[in-house]
């Protein structure tokens, strides 16, 4: 039986089927290239790229093409890279010679250990036995979650720990699950910035009827006024202004823009004045039946409105945004599924 630590330097003749699994959960393909398997390999990568492309574009960014289209490139996604990981595991494992495939599975696998490791911290050290380690790692990854990026690197310890304490590791990928266990910290700090560029929300009311229904689910697109200036008729998410704050409201607004910084804003008579001039207003159903301003928005600053003009807590309540407190301008309605799409 061999000893804790040992290592087999019959591996040279073999490849690391687990080795090739975690390869491929960092980006479908690479552990078809580790295998040997060149065309199939590249063949995943760029189809990948180009599905995640088309869905992010068509779900973020296109504004004539039906949503759904976006998410089932999405789903085709995340279908291949499920898929990819048990083709990289068959490709891998068929290249090696019998003798090899023998020693494998004569003992504990390294590979899968980190493998496991990287599903739920601890994991892979039951997998080797050892138990209460186990038990003390999932404890120490819960309780590092209330620090910022501990979990993150945590994970990548955890990982490295579990290839370690495998009772046997081969001579040829030792070194290797040091630039893994980089690779595990990277891409879970990568995956974070995702939630900078475009987020979820759902409509909690009724002040944006009837433009947007109550649990409207919608795509906020980040990264939008990055590029552009905002512009009037935009809908967008703020957080609560201090005048909001100070009623002790929280969570994030939507509202329609309707003033930019310097404009002159007027409701008077069922209608909104921009700078002396009736603004066109098709997205509401009823007029206001209030009178409001005019009032001249400052620096940096906008006025927003509700589309349900006579049921919205809105700028005529409270005040202005500051620009500090978008968050982003909603794009896209992706559920429910029958009024999917742009949103203007």
């Amino acid at each position: 039986m061999s000893q804790s630590g040992q290592i087999l330097s019959q591996s040279n003749s073999g490849k690391e089927p687990w080795l090739a699994v975690n390869l491929s959960s960092f980006w479908p393909g690479l552990g078809q290239l580790y295998g040997g398997k060149s065309i199939r390999g590249w063949i995943l990568i760029v189809t990948e790229i180009l599905l995640l492309s088309l869905g992010v574009w068509l779900i973020v960014f296109d504004t004539t093409t039906n949503t759904g289209l976006g998410f089932i490139f999405l789903i085709a996604a995340i279908i291949i890279s499920l898929w990819n990981l048990f083709d990289a595991y068959s490709c891998t494992r068929k290249v090696n010679n019998l003798s090899f495939e023998r020693l494998r599975k004569d003992n504990k696998d390294p590979w899968l250990a980190v493998f496991l490791s990287r599903i739920i911290p601890g994991l892979g050290h039951f997998y080797l036995k050892k138990y209460l380690i186990g038990i003390l790692l999932l404890v120490l990854f819960i309780a590092s979650t209330i620090f910022p990026l501990a979990p993150i690197i945590f994970q990548g310890i955890v990982a490295y720990y579990a290839y370690v304490a495998s009772p046997v590791r081969r001579e040829r990928t030792k070194n290797t699950i040091i630039i893994v266990a980089i690779f595990i910290i990277l891409t879970a700090l990568i995956a974070p910035l995702s939630r900078n560029l475009v987020e979820a929300r759902y409509i909690p009311s009724g002040s944006m009827l009837p433009t947007l229904q109550i649990n409207d689910r919608l795509i906020i697109n980040k990264w939008s006024y990055s590029f552009q200036e905002i512009q009037r008729k935009d809908i967008v998410v703020f957080l609560p202004t201090e005048k909001l704050k100070e009623q002790n409201f929280k969570d994030a607004f939507i509202s329609r823009i309707i003033g930019l910084p310097g404009d002159k804003i007027e409701v008077n008579g069922g209608k909104v004045y921009v700078n002396n001039q009736p603004l066109e207003e098709n997205y509401i159903e009823e007029p206001p039946q209030y009178s409001w301003g005019p009032v001249t928005v400052p620096p940096d600053s906008y006025t927003v409105l509700g589309d349900n003009r006579n049921n919205s807590y809105d700028s005529h309540h409270w005040g202005f945004v500051p620009r500090e407190n978008i968050i982003g301008k909603a794009t896209k309605r992706f559920w429910p599924l029958d009024r999917a799409g742009a949103i203007k």
